[in-house]
């Protein structure tokens, strides 16, 4: 992928131009927001550390951005990685409430599962954010929601849903004080959650990554437990 000096909006090869979008996925003056880099088990995890990095340094982050893993040693399984990562800021699960000077900066994303995806949405910010993705987690969902450009197919992912889907979403948001956690918003929940299910739109990875990128109840421990109410209505 050849893009300009600065990664803009350029229409993708499948037509797809996000330049007019206005719902906060691209950044003022055209910038990229986001970057997906889907795993692809013949070409292993180093080719898809080399064009996050890419991307990140063609929108101009090279200086200020950092890298969120599951885990310190993860970065010696990949040498790009572990190049990149030479006098840069190196965030996991662990250290999150010891390092200081990480909210609002670029992300570079490994290997996230849930819980690290959180962590890089939460700490980025409205900052560019690009995701390594792991062969064990998804993260196709998270990329249709925010509208991030796929660096391998070199197209821009999107959302295609009715409005009735749309609003069901919203109400579960809505519903969502104290992470779903008291009787009345479990109730509501649960029957958003059953409407979801009678359009034969319920999808776990697609509500989590809603709320991941524009809900109000995006934090891991709601998340997680939003993933077992929906696990518990999708057997019935």
């Amino acid at each position: 992928m050849e893009p300009p000096e600065r990664l803009r909006c350029d229409p993708s090869p499948a037509g797809n131009d996000p330049g007019d979008r206005q719902d906060g996925v691209v950044m003022a003056g055209g910038l990229l927001r986001a970057a997906y880099i889907p795993f692809r088990p013949e070409a292993g995890y180093d080719p898809a550390v080399e064009l996050g990095v890419a991307f990140l340094d063609r929108i101009g982050a090279h200086t200020t951005a950092i890298i969120l893993a599951p885990q310190k040693s993860s970065i010696e399984y990949s040498q790009p990685l572990k190049r990149y990562a030479t006098n840069r800021t190196v965030l996991t699960p662990l250290n999150s409430n010891r390092i200081g000077g990480a909210f609002g900066r670029p992300t570079l994303v490994y290997a996230p599962a849930l819980k690290e995806l959180e962590l890089a949405m939460r700490y980025a910010g409205d900052q560019p954010i690009a995701v390594v993705e792991d062969s064990s987690f998804s993260c196709a969902r998270w990329a249709d929601e925010i509208g991030a450009i796929n660096m391998v197919e070199r197209r821009f992912h999107a959302v295609d849903r009715s409005q009735e889907h749309q609003r069901i979403l919203e109400r579960i948001d809505f519903a969502g004080n104290n992470g779903w956690g008291d009787a009345p918003r479990l109730r509501d929940l649960r029957r958003h959650l059953g409407e979801l299910q009678q359009i034969d739109a319920l999808n776990k990875d697609e509500v989590l990554a809603y709320q991941l990128v524009r809900g109000r109840h995006g934090f891991y421990e709601s998340l997680t437990h939003l993933g077992k109410e929906i696990d518990k209505i999708s057997r019935t």
